[in-house]
Parts: structure tokens; C-alpha cells; sequence
């Protein structure tokens, strides 16, 4: 609108205008209004066609400001709606995070409870393979020890293998043997029996008693073993072997017949004994023969005993050249016959050498009993 007058803005509806008493004042009030209102250009308006626009504005603006309050209090209503709803929403969340919060609690004592029970056996674990190392090292330990131990055994066997040898040799040799033929060597030296080195020489000589008791008591321990061999017990006597002072004892009457020779002017006492033996040797000899103990025919190669003698020799010392003759001849008798009882016993006891015995043994012994009988 222009009214064609020329009017700069009425500056009555600028505050406190009227209080400007300079031109500064004035432009810095007229500033403020502008910045307010905008910029104010000038126009050809008067004021009265000024106040109607300025009513406009002031109406338009009245509105704007209510639609602006009722925005803003829609926008309140709004605000406060999600205040109380983010409230809410604060507060389940709150219920759910402590719930949450409370499971996850549990879970993590749980888990560190798992965690503390995992570390206990993992600890009991490691102690355990701990022992199971020392065990092994001990194992490889003791097992290198034993190899060694082997070794050694090893090398100790194969040291004694010849040792090993010679022991089943031995041993081979042993179950061939028998303790008779081991422990009494019976021989003849001209008219002399000899029995384990002590021969029945000359008994008028007082050197030669020592020799002719300890034969005595060879003789004494020989049938002694061979009646046990045998299981002999004899009805009148039994015999006592004590080396040099064997004797026997006849069981009836608990009479001592001692085997000594210590005096020649005892020999009398001394035949005594030496027959009592030879009655004892007789009945020794009969059992043998009822029993079958006996393999070869008694009478073809053994001397016969009747009464005090041996083959018609008496077994009695006396004086006379020819008599002690007989004597030493008697006894030559004698050890004939323990010496084939002895191969009485290697026949009987020993199958694997008994044909060697009977084909050999037997055969030597017969020829050199025959030469004692010549």
C-alpha cells in the first residue's frame, strides 16, 4: 500500500524510544527492534495505513503464538507420555537387568565354582602324572638295573657252563656209583686179605694188631651196612662197629664179644669173637639165599661156612706154622664173601651196569676166587 507519503516507520511502538536522548541510543534501540522485527526500510506509507498491517501482524503473530502454545503443550503432553512410558520402561528394565544380573551372578558362582572344582582335579591330575613320572622313571630305573642284573647273570652262565658240565658229569658219573664199592676196597696180597689198606698179617707180631683191629672193624661196619641194606635182623646177635673196638653181642644172653687184638695171650677170647661172627655171617647168608637176595648159585663161586670155618679153614688163631697158615687163608675166605655180596648189591641195584657185572666183573672175580681156592 502506498499512500504517496513519504514516512519513515513510526518509532512510537519501539520501547522506551522516547527515553533516547541521542542519536546512538537512538540507532542502538532502532537495532534491536530490527533484529527483533527484521529490517526496516523506509516507505511511502503514512502511520495510519501502518497501524492496520501492524495489527495484521500482531493478529498473525497472536495466532502463531497460540498454535506455537498449543504445539508446545502437545509437544509437553507428549514429552511427559514418554517421560512416563521411558519410566516404565526404565523400571522393567531395571526389574530385567537385576534379574539378569541376579541369574548371571548365579551363573558366574557357578561357573567359578566349576572353574575352582576344574582346577582341583587339574592340581589332583597333575600330582598324579607327577607320581606316574616318578613311577616310570623308577620302572626305567629298575628295569635298567635288571637289564644289567640280566647281564651279569648272563655272563656268569656263561661262565659256568663248562662248570654246569662237569657237575652233570658228576652227577652222571654218581648215580653209577655205590657207596660199597666207594668205601670198602677189598684186595689179596699173596696169603693176605686186605680190606681199606689194613691187612691180616702175622697176629703173633704186636705191630701188626693196630692193622688186624681196624680190618676187624671194617669188616664189622661192611656187614653192618649190607644187613641194613638188606633188612636183616639177626635172631643171636647184634653188631657194635666202632673202628678198632667193634664187637659183637649176642642178644640172649647180653654177653660183649669184643674184635681186639691187644694180647696175644688173649687170643683165646678174641677166636671167641671171630666165630660168633662168622655164626652171625652164616645166618646173614641164609636169609639172602631164602629170599632170593642172591643171583648166582652160592656154591659155584662163594666160600661156605660151616661152624667156625671157611671152606675147612678155621677162622681161630692158633700156633703152628700151618695154622696160622689157616687163618690167613680163612680170612681171605671171609673178605671173598663180603666182596661178592658187595657185587651182590651192584647187580641187584644197578640194571644199566648190571651186564657189564655179569659178563666182566663176575667173570674177573670168579677167575681170581678160583686162584684163592688153588
Amino acid at each position: 500500500m502506498d499512500c504517496g507519503k513519504e514516512f519513515f516507520l513510526d518509532h512510537s511502538d519501539i520501547e522506551n524510544i522516547e527515553e533516547c536522548k541521542t542519536q546512538e541510543e537512538f540507532d542502538q534501540k532502532l537495532l534491536e527492534y530490527q533484529k527483533k522485527f527484521g529490517d526496516i526500510f523506509p516507505i511511502n506509507i503514512c502511520g495510519n495505513c501502518l497501524k492496520p498491517l501492524i495489527n495484521l501482524k500482531d493478529t498473525y503473530m497472536n495466532k502463531t503464538k497460540d498454535e506455537i502454545n498449543s504445539i508446545e503443550e502437545t509437544c509437553k503432553k507428549y514429552i511427559t507420555k514418554l517421560k512416563e512410558k521411558f519410566a516404565k520402561e526404565e523400571d522393567e528394565l531395571k526389574k530385567y537387568t537385576d534379574e539378569e544380573e541376579e541369574k548371571k551372578k548365579k551363573e558366574l558362582e557357578e561357573m567359578k565354582k566349576t572353574v575352582d572344582e576344574s582346577e582341583n582335579h587339574l592340581k589332583e591330575l597333575l600330582k598324579e602324572l607327577e607320581a606316574t613320572e616318578q613311577k616310570e622313571n623308577n620302572f626305567c630305573d629298575e628295569f635298567r638295573k635288571l637289564e644289567m642284573d640280566i647281564y651279569d647273570v648272563e655272563k656268569e652262565l656263561s661262565k659256568s657252563n663248562d662248570i654246569k658240565l662237569d657237575y652233570e658229569n658228576k652227577i652222571k658219573s654218581f648215580s653209577n656209583t655205590n657207596i660199597f664199592t666207594e668205601l670198602f676196597q677189598i684186595s689179596f696180597n699173596g696169603k693176605y686179605g686186605i680190606i681199606n689198606g689194613c691187612s691180616f698179617c702175622e697176629p703173633f707180631s704186636s705191630i701188626n694188631w693196630d692193622s688186624i683191629n681196624g680190618g676187624w672193624g671194617y669188616i664189622i661196619l661192611l656187614t653192618k651196612l649190607l644187613s641194613i641194606k638188606y633188612k636183616f635182623d639177626s635172631t643171636k646177635y647184634d653188631l657194635v662197629p666202632i673202628g678198632n673196638f667193634s664187637k659183637i653181642i649176642e642178644k640172649e644172653k647180653k654177653v660183649e664179644y669184643e674184635l681186639i687184638l691187644s694180647d696175644i695171650k688173649l687170643k683165646e677170647k678174641f677166636n671167641i669173637s671171630m666165630s660168633a661172627y662168622l655164626d652171625y655171617l652164616a645166618e646173614f647168608m641164609d636169609y639172602l639165599f631164602k629170599e632170593g637176595k642172591i643171583k648166582v648159585n652160592n656154591g659155584d663161586i662163594c666160600p661156605k661156612i660151616t661152624g667156625d670155618k671157611i671152606n675147612n679153614k678155621s677162622i681161630k688163631i692158633e700156633s703152628g706154622k700151618e695154622k696160622i697158615e689157616d687163618w690167613h687163608q680163612c680170612m681171605k675166605f671171609l673178605l671173598t664173601i663180603l666182596k661178592f655180596l658187595i657185587l651182590q648189591v651192584l647187580i641187584s641195584e644197578n640194571e644199566a651196569f648190571q651186564e657189564n657185572i655179569e659178563n666182566i666183573d663176575i667173570i674177573n672175580n670168579i677167575n681170581e676166587i678160583k686162584k684163592i681156592f688153588e
